[in-house]
């Protein structure tokens, strides 16, 4: 019989010590099969092997954090992705475009890191689901506000502090692109170096360009793997600190 997710995050077993005789976690190994669902989760949120994919350098860490207690954007962070504490409650994921915890993930799942959906029957799926149950509360909580930035600008009417956007690109850009202008510190060769690759793929547009890939992410007909950042993820003024310190 299939896991139901909806309703059985929202309905927590009052342990979730929940044992798993079936191994398809993370790096499985000799007792593995007497380690905790939530635990083989947490391991699976900060593991790359979760998408099938072999190319694939994302997991569920890169883009989101699980702070307990902390807001759905967590000061100071600047992840793409929303706090997760809390998320198993939610009444729908994404903006309301998907109405189960399991449908949120496999976007992630399926248009960051390239890999099969999970399904609900699957050791991972319940895994996950156990770990992102822990800090769920036991009521329902309304949905978080995901605003889609459709029609960009240059943001030409904004002049950034450039200090305030090296914090920034250290707390966001930083863990996927690398040091500014060398690359150093990449997840892999494949992704840009910045701002060099956009100034060469658009000489005359580079900052609009700038703006559309951090507002659209590969969403939009654009390509690539990057997610994407709401207005609540990142403010305007944020994006235009971001651009004073890559000096576009």
């Amino acid at each position: 019989m299939a896991w139901r997710w909806s309703r059985a995050l929202r309905r927590r077993s009052q342990s979730f010590a929940l044992v798993v005789l079936a191994w398809g976690a993370v790096a499985p190994g000799c007792g593995d099969e007497d380690v905790p669902a939530a635990e083989l989760g947490a391991r699976l949120f900060s593991a790359t092997e979760l998408s099938t994919s072999p190319i694939n350098r994302f997991s569920c860490a890169t883009c989101h954090v699980v702070a307990p207690g902390a807001p759905a954007i967590v000061p100071n962070r600047w992840d793409s992705g929303y706090n997760l504490a809390g998320a198993a409650a939610r009444r729908s994921w994404w903006g309301g475009g998907a109405l189960r915890l399991l449908d949120a993930i496999n976007v992630c799942v399926g248009q960051f890191m390239g890999g099969r959906a999970l399904v609900a029957e699957e050791p991972r799926a319940r895994q996950l689901g156990e770990f992102l149950a822990v800090n769920a509360p036991a009521q329902t909580l309304d949905p978080v506000p995901l605003t889609i930035v459709r029609a960009t600008t240059p943001l030409t009417e904004l002049t950034g502090n450039r200090e305030r956007g090296a914090l920034i690109y250290t707390s966001s850009c930083l863990r996927c692109h690398g040091a500014l202008h060398t690359g150093s510190g990449r997840l892999d060769s494949r992704t840009s170096i910045l701002p060099e690759e956009t100034l060469r793929a658009f000489p005359n547009a580079a900052r609009a360009a700038f703006v559309e890939k951090i507002r659209h992410g590969r969403f939009f007909n654009i390509g690539g793997v990057m997610p994407f950042y709401s207005v609540e993820a990142m403010s305007d003024a944020d994006v235009a600190d971001l651009l004073a310190y890559a000096g576009l």
